[in-house]
């Protein structure tokens, strides 16, 4: 009997496994890691977010948007990729997304960081650090190591970079009254870019800062001198690159400063530009009445009448603009184009037309044919619903469907055929639905449920006679 009672049992789970669906193993949550887990305030710390199944097994499908927050520090400073705290899971990040460098906490205690799924708040996952109070600092320093005190150099930017304590905050101050800020990382090295220097002299000092971003120590002053000896059109910039006929567009040129000249030249008329800024020079233009893809020549001069000229430095695009009158000759033309494809259409739907359907029911299988179309690339197979809908079965390249019939019982459904054809332009239409037709089949899912639920109710009549 107990032996019969664990057949049973194996057949019925069996059955049910092999005919219920299948759904892959979904997200249960996040694992979430701050590294490293000691800290101290304004250090900082990456960031690790994996999603993972109740097994913690890695969900290799999971591409969805993740909230991101601390609820014991709300003035954390987070990843700056970042949109409003939230974040998108894409397939380049395998799952797995790591920020390095890039949580900063900004007071001392047990903090946290929570991660939830945007759409389903019950998928969390949180990570917690120690955040240790910045004591006042001790044999600090701060040095630039590059570039050196006294250098030439012939361009208008230049990369600083220098040493101090590690995972603070480093402010560099350009010719007094420009200020960078960044922060040294863990090999002690801080590095920023300066640009739009001046043509002769620049000094450069750098300042190590506390968590209260107050000067607690700063760096020799360096001294580097620009000499520009040539012209130099550096770079040329069109917003928008593409507009409407007669509507404005800017201009923008970075080149030398202080330059007595700066002009562009398009569809042979010479617009001279505005220094705006320090080595830029921009003005907002009228874009040329006729539709054209017009190249952009920049011309600079300077104080002695020393010129260079950079053809085609750039382009604009100029859109034509549709008026009542040329709107109405493009819907006559669209009107025409409609016109020939519905008559063409007309003459193939006859030659496309579903001919022969036929029904050969065998004792295994109906098998539905029809004659074969010359013009079609394939047919789509129908099956007709209840609510007279259709319901996509198979797409085959013959004109022949096979449905297998397994039992004795059997039930009616009814099954129609399109054609399926390729335009000139290659695209696929499909044409009318061929005549319904009643073919035998076989209700499978719906009696192997029956047979699972019978199996089960004899192990349960079993197992109470056996109580």
């Amino acid at each position: 009997m107990k032996k019969l009672k664990k057949s049973l049992l194996i057949i019925a789970s069996f059955l049910m496994a092999a005919y219920s669906p299948i759904y892959a193993a979904g997200i249960d949550h996040f694992e979430v890691k701050l590294s490293p887990e000691t800290s101290r305030v304004w250090e900082s710390i990456d960031l690790e977010i994996e999603a993972v199944d109740k097994n913690n097994i890695t969900v290799t499908d999971y591409n969805w948007e993740i909230l991101i927050f601390s609820e014991s520090d709300p003035e954390v400073e987070l990843p700056s990729s970042l949109q409003e705290n939230t974040y998108m899971f894409n397939p380049a990040d395998q799952w797995k997304i790591k920020f390095e460098n890039a949580v900063k906490f900004k007071s001392a205690w047990l903090q946290n960081i929570h991660i939830y799924d945007l759409n389903d708040n019950t998928v969390y996952g949180i990570a917690n650090a120690t955040i240790e109070k910045v004591e006042e600092i001790k044999n600090v320093d701060i040095t630039i190591e590059s570039p050196e005190d006294g250098l030439t150099i012939w361009e208008w930017n230049i990369t600083i970079s220098g040493i101090s304590n590690k995972n603070h905050q480093i402010k560099v101050i350009v010719n007094g009254n420009q200020t960078l800020t960044t922060t040294t990382n863990n090999d002690w090295i801080f590095e920023i870019e300066a640009n739009s220097l001046n043509t002769w002299n620049n000094t450069f000092i750098a300042q190590i800062l506390n968590a209260d971003w107050i000067k607690i120590w700063e760096s020799a002053e360096v001294n580097v001198k620009v000499q520009l000896n040539e012209l130099n059109i550096k770079h040329v910039s069109v917003n928008p690159k593409e507009v409407d006929s007669e509507s404005s567009f800017e201009i923008e040129v970075t080149a030398n400063p202080w330059l007595n000249n700066v002009a562009v030249i398009i569809n042979d008329v010479v617009t001279s530009l505005n220094e705006t800024k320090s080595w830029v020079y921009s003005e907002k233009l009228t874009a040329p009445k006729e539709m054209w893809t017009y190249k952009i020549d920049v011309e600079i001069k300077d104080d002695i009448w020393h010129k260079k000229i950079s053809l085609w430095a750039e382009s604009i695009k100029v859109n034509e603009v549709i008026t009542e009158e040329n709107s109405n000759v493009i819907d006559e033309n669209i009107e025409e184009i409609v016109e020939e494809e519905l008559n063409s259409a007309m003459e193939e739907e006859k030659i496309l037309e579903i001919t022969w359907l036929k029904l050969v029911e065998l004792k295994s299988k109906s098998v539905l044919t029809w004659e074969k179309v010359e013009e079609a690339e394939s047919y789509n197979v129908y099956k007709k619903l209840q609510n007279e809908e259709l319901e996509l079965i198979e797409n085959v390249l013959e004109p022949k469907f096979e449905i297998e019939i397994k039992w004795d019982d059997i039930k009616y459904d009814f099954f129609a055929v399109k054609a399926l054809a390729k335009t000139a332009s290659w695209e696929i239409y499909e044409w009318d639905l061929s005549e319904a037709t009643k073919v035998k089949t076989w209700p499978e899912v719906i009696i192997l449920f029956i047979l699972s639920l019978i199996i089960w109710w004899l192990f349960v009549i079993i197992s109470r006679k056996n109580a």
